[in-house]
This record gives C-alpha cells, structure tokens and sequence, in this order.
C-alpha cells in the first residue's frame, strides 16, 4: 500500500517527520521517501501489508493522513512508468488502460484531474478529457466533475506516469474559515513549517510572537500547535489588524490570541526585554511597504528588536524575499542573534529563504 503526499517544497523533511510519527501514534509503521521521482513537495509512504491485515484499517489509515498539518493533498499511489520516446497522448491512455483501479466500479462516479510538468504537444486538459474516457470504459464508472466518489489522478512528469486515487477532496491546508484573506497570504502548510523550525531545541513554549502577522496564518496555526502558550501578533496597517482579528474570532481563539497595530521595527518599545520564546514571521517582501523601501534598515531594526526581546534560547524564524544579502549583513551587526539554519523553499512561485536563529546568552 502506497500513498503519495503533497507538501510545499523544502519543507520534504519536516512533512516526513510529521508522518512518522502520526503512524507510529497509530500503531503502524512504513517507509516514507522524500521527494520520489525527483519530484520537489511530494513524498511516497510506503506501508507494509502485514501492518494493515484488516482491509477496513485502510479507511482508519486514510484518517490519519487526513490530519497531516504539514501536507496539501493524500493520493494513494496506484501505478507508475516511464512512457516510452516523446509521449503521446495515444500512448498515454494506452498505459492508463492497463492500470488497475482498486475500490472503482460501474455503481460509482469519478473525475479525472492531472499535474503536467515539461514539453509535451498537449495539455492537463487535454489528459484530463482522453485519460476519462479511457477510464469510464474500463470501469463502467460515471463522470461527475461535482459530486464523484472516486477521484482519478493522472499525472505527468516528463516521461514519467503517476497514476492514483486522490483520498482528499479538498487541500488538508484549508482548515479555517478566513473572513479576511488578501490575495497574497502566507500558506497554511508553510505557516506550520515555520513554527515547526522555531520549535526544534526549545526546552518550552510560553509565547509566541508574530510582529508582520497579515491575515494571521502564523497565529492560528501556532494556537493549534501550542494550546497553552500565549499568542500575539501585530502588523502596520489598521484594514490588515481588523482582518486578522476577524479571522481569530472566527476560529474561536479570540481568548488566547491577542492582535494589535504596532510597527515590527520597534519591537523594543512594544514588548518586555526576554520576554518572548518564539518570533515567527513573514515580513513584507515589498510590495506591501513599496520598492523604495530600505530593506536594510527594515531587517536591522527588526532583528535588533528581536534580540531584544527574545529570552536567552528562544528562537526567531522569518521569511526573507529576494534581498537575503541584507539579512547577512545586518547579523554581522546584532551579535546576539546567532544563525543556525538557512533553507529555501517554494511557495506560490516564489523562492524565499527561511532562517532560523537562536538568541545567544
């Protein structure tokens, strides 16, 4: 029994963890490989069948990929080959006429959707209506694009075919309900990624602080994965505070997650000197503050607070855009913030960087 799951790019490792240790709170064990097919964001788990005897357990083991915070979609791994030469379509629905689709049959309803990455004289589309037809004549099945039972995933990757049985139908990162969302907002799963890496070493969390939170991603996901710590989070602009807040009464944590307007540059003024165990944050790339905004500045000001504020081991992670040379820079000035972990990742076509430091005694 194999399963393929989705993750954001970089975060391969963190998602593989959280697998881990999800079967082994349910009493299973498996093999996880990260980023298989040289694929980025995916990892293949692989389960043997002496640990899931009973075929019900299947569903139960569905469940507990479901709660993965860490990952976007479950698929459970089908079929996978190299299409010979240049494909094609006609070879294409050739290898996927001989798959085997488990649990499909003529009482049920299906859709087809398809990931297509690389040179091909077609599109996802053009997969998605060939590969349907292929299916429906081998299943009996009917096509719902709505309401289906079945969610049939043919996907590929240069020559490769990935062929599978989508578990989730909608993205496990879409857990809340946003009354305030701008268009550009942090992801769920990268949220959680982040507070994952500000977590590691610490012997205990008691607050937690997001001084650019947006939309508050950071927090909400921080008050599920830290239930007893205290939870603040700040930004510039009054429409983005209001938001933010909306979004914490929404998901009923106004009593644990406070947000107020302040600037993230004077840190030293808003909050007590070691006060704080973790800052996690995603600040403004540039749009947000405008292109004539100096970066340098904004970074030292920044990190300047955050040591100020930062306990002795508490740990500060952030999000830097394409100006990663000034976050460099400003640390050869704020001694008292020590780097300990650097890693890009990809999220919504971008490539920022992820950095981890740690407040030195």
């Amino acid at each position: 029994m194999q399963y393929r799951i989705t993750t954001s790019p970089g975060l391969e490792d963190l998602a593989a963890t959280e697998i881990h240790l999800a079967l082994g709170a349910a009493g299973l064990t498996g093999d996880v490989t990260e980023k298989p097919f040289g694929l980025a964001g995916n990892l293949l788990l692989r389960i043997p069948a002496a640990s899931v005897p009973d075929p019900e357990l299947h569903a139960d083991l569905t469940a507990v990929l479901h709660e993965l915070k860490l990952a976007f979609h479950v698929v459970q791994h089908v079929h996978e080959t190299l299409l010979p030469g240049s494909p094609d379509l006609a070879s294409l629905c050739d290898a996927v006429a001989d798959v085997s689709l488990p649990g499909c049959g003529p009482t049920q309803s299906f859709r087809v959707s398809s990931v297509r990455q690389g040179m091909h004289g077609f599109t996802s589309l053009d997969i998605e209506r060939e590969a349907g037809s292929v299916v429906q004549k081998a299943t009996g099945m009917s096509v719902d694009l709505e309401n289906f039972d079945r969610h049939v995933r043919v996907d590929l990757l240069d020559s490769r075919l990935l062929v599978g049985l989508q578990t989730t139908r909608r993205g496990l990162d879409k857990r809340y309900t946003w009354v305030y969302k701008p268009r550009v907002s942090l992801k769920t799963v990268v949220a959680r990624g982040l507070l994952e890496l500000a977590s590691q070493g610490l012997d205990g969390v008691s607050r937690i602080v997001d001084p650019f939170c947006g939309s508050g991603t950071i927090l909400l996901e921080a008050a599920d994965m830290f239930p007893q710590a205290s939870i603040a989070g700040s930004d510039l602009f009054e429409k983005v505070v209001e938001g933010a807040r909306a979004n914490i009464v929404a998901a009923g944590l106004s009593e644990r997650v406070t947000v107020r307007q302040a600037d993230a540059r004077d840190l030293r003024r808003e909050l007590p000197a070691a006060s704080v165990d973790m800052i996690v944050s995603n600040p403004p790339f540039g749009v947000r503050l405008g292109p004539r905004t100096d970066f340098k500045r904004l970074y030292h000001q920044f990190l300047a607070g955050a040591s100020h504020v930062l306990r002795p081991g508490g740990q500060l992670v952030f999000l830097g855009g394409r100006r990663r040379h000034h976050v460099v820079h400003v640390l050869r000035e704020v001694r008292s913030l020590s780097l300990k972990h650097v890693r890009v990742i990809e999220t919504g076509g971008i490539y920022p960087a992820v950095y981890v430091m740690t407040r030195l005694p």
